[in-house]
């Protein structure tokens, strides 16, 4: 078994070598990366050699699969990731667009949002929202779409033979859409009803609050979702004009993941590039905004069955260095069940079932905080106790700590990457956000090269109690109360 496993990860590496005649599709600026980094190759091999027990073709597998991938610009400025993966029978089309809520104008609201639905109601080749979900759906695929702050996206996962059925899905959706104006009335009545059930969601409404009170009253402190008002106004001419704008090649990253069911790597881009024919001009950049500086809160009084809170801190962006040390900060924290957080907040205190710390990631900003679910008679306590762990963190963590949550960190980019969505997320998000690929190999290799010195210079620098923010969700706490509790 072992000798079977290095003769498949020579031969992958002998084949990944080959040349690939220029596509007519190709940017002549085109780059075509291939990422091999199996680096201890060497090492593997003559432990396999010696009938090494710790090394098995699953370790080779995965480092292959965390290590490859392709890069192409096309003719139109699109952005195409090929992830191949032969070990596996299915493939993941995903294609997304530098264009979500932050984007907005109060008056337009929501409309990256509705675009979005309304791709699925119609199109040339397939007129009724039934038509296209059966296309996908009548091969056993899946299919869906999401709507961000910072990017819009869309994919469909299939069994690899249906790799060109998905890819002329995606296209007929993005580029034959009828918008039809009798579907569009229907459509806002659909999201009217979907921002009432997030409303009647205590934790979505105190995230949502949060976020508001963070980064102010404008497009990146308003929900997605946008508002009643605006979201009713939207018209067809508007989903056009708003698609036409930012729905454009360079404002666009493809990524196929798995296996491409034969398809050489100059056919795959051969078939982006005739079915995305999209415009080559540049997309308007994201409005900035102005941070706050300064301790803010937004408490929403309502009679729930529990008073939610999320308590936090301005963080940082997708390309600060230290994104990758902030979120192993808020791993230790709060991250898992063996957390600073969840130790202290449910197992020691019983506060609150749900206790999480996380990092939200923006263009030019980003946050970490603290969410949980607590008794209305226990807000008091639960905030004094969550502050209590922030000011603890900041003196240190252990040794055993860190490495307890590099562990956790590796197993979960394994466990996450074996799907071919996951994967294919993930490159899709760091091109389009970031312009800086990094293989999960590699950000698994960022996060074992961090030290006890890098999470606290993080928790020093960000658990900054000036900027303390702090959304609430429930009764009877006011904002003179709660600046007690917190001096």
């Amino acid at each position: 078994m072992a000798g079977h496993s290095t003769r498949h990860a020579r031969s992958w590496q002998a084949s990944s070598k080959r040349s690939f005649r220029k596509s007519e599709y190709l940017n002549p600026k085109s780059e075509s990366i291939l990422k091999f980094k199996l680096l201890n190759i060497k090492t593997l091999d003559s432990r396999l050699r010696g009938n090494d027990s710790k090394v098995s073709s699953f370790d080779i597998r995965i480092y292959i699969m965390l290590n490859t991938y392709s890069k192409h610009i096309l003719k139109n400025g699109i952005r195409l990731i090929l992830v191949p993966d032969e070990s596996k029978e299915v493939v993941t089309t995903m294609i997304a667009f530098g264009v979500g809520s932050r984007y907005e104008s109060d008056t337009l609201a929501g409309i990256s949002h509705v675009l979005e639905h309304m791709h699925y109601k119609g199109t040339k080749k397939r007129p009724t929202a039934l038509a296209i979900s059966e296309f996908i759906e009548g091969v056993g695929g899946e299919h869906n779409a999401f709507t961000s702050k910072e990017y819009t996206g869309y994919f469909v996962k299939v069994a690899s033979k249906y790799l060109e059925r998905s890819v002329d899905f995606l296209a007929d959706l993005l580029t034959g859409s009828l918008f039809d104006p009798a579907e569009l009335e229907k459509e806002k009545d659909v999201i009217v009803q979907e921002l009432d059930m997030y409303e009647d969601l205590p934790m979505e409404v105190a995230a949502s609050r949060f976020e508001t009170a963070l980064f102010g009253k404008n497009s990146l402190g308003r929900d997605v979702i946008g508002y009643k008002k605006s979201v009713k106004s939207i018209t067809r001419d508007d989903l056009i004009k708003y698609r036409d704008q930012y729905y454009l090649g360079a404002n666009t990253v493809v990524v196929l993941s798995g296996n491409f069911g034969g398809l050489t790597e100059k056919e795959a881009v051969a078939l982006i590039g005739k079915c995305f024919n999209l415009s080559e001009r540049a997309a308007p950049k994201y409005p900035k905004i102005k941070l706050n500086h300064t301790k803010s809160y937004n408490l929403v009084h309502r009679k729930n069955e529990q008073s939610q809170l999320v308590i936090g801190f301005p963080g940082c962006s997708h390309t600060d260095p230290d994104r990758y040390n902030l979120k192993m900060l808020a791993l230790i924290l709060g991250g898992s069940m063996s957390s600073r957080m969840f130790t202290e907040i449910r197992e020691k205190r019983g506060l609150a079932y749900a206790v999480r710390s996380s990092v939200t990631n923006y263009l030019d900003t980003g946050s970490i905080e603290t969410v949980a679910g607590v008794p209305h008679a226990r807000v008091e306590e639960t905030i004094k106790a969550i502050l209590a762990e922030y000011e603890k963190i900041i003196l240190g963590v252990t040794a055993t700590e860190l490495n307890r949550a590099k562990e956790y960190i590796y197993g979960s980019l394994l466990i996450g990457f074996e799907d071919s969505t996951e994967l294919a997320s993930h490159y899709l998000l760091n091109e389009l956000l970031t312009s800086q690929i990094k293989t999960p190999a590699e950000v698994a290799a960022v996060y074992q090269k961090i030290t006890l010195a890098d999470v606290q210079k993080v928790a020093a620098k960000y658990l900054d109690f000036s900027r303390l923010t702090i959304s609430f969700v429930g009764p009877e706490l006011t904002e003179e109360k709660l600046k007690q509790i917190i001096n």
